[in-house]
């Protein structure tokens, strides 16, 4: 049986008790927008969850393991915005004149 992410309120709970922050403080110590943080509850955000799993104390795969390859890499493939970043001429190719 595959393990489960980390219920969010064993995940918050985790946090005041072990790091003695909310998620709120804990974004704002890392200089990022109060709620930045509490979007990778809801969804996969890498940054976010490697600074959540730090201030717990465990890897973020321990926490999302549904996120995660076994080898520790995350198990999102890139999009097509990701893929537009690194190969811009990709995207013009696509969508050549408006059209795929």
């Amino acid at each position: 049986m595959a393990d489960l992410d980390w219920h969010n309120a064993k995940i918050i709970a985790e946090l005041r008790m072990k790091a003695q922050k909310s998620l709120r403080q804990l974004s704002e110590e890392n200089e990022l927008s109060p709620n930045t943080l509490a979007q990778a509850l809801q969804r996969p955000y890498p940054k976010a969850e490697r600074i959540i799993a730090a201030a717990i104390g465990v890897s973020p795969q321990t926490i999302w393991p549904s996120r995660y390859n076994t080898d520790g890499s995350t198990s999102r493939r890139k999009g097509k915005r990701s893929i537009a970043k690194s190969n811009p001429d990709y995207i013009a190719i696509e969508y050549k004149g408006g059209k795929k």
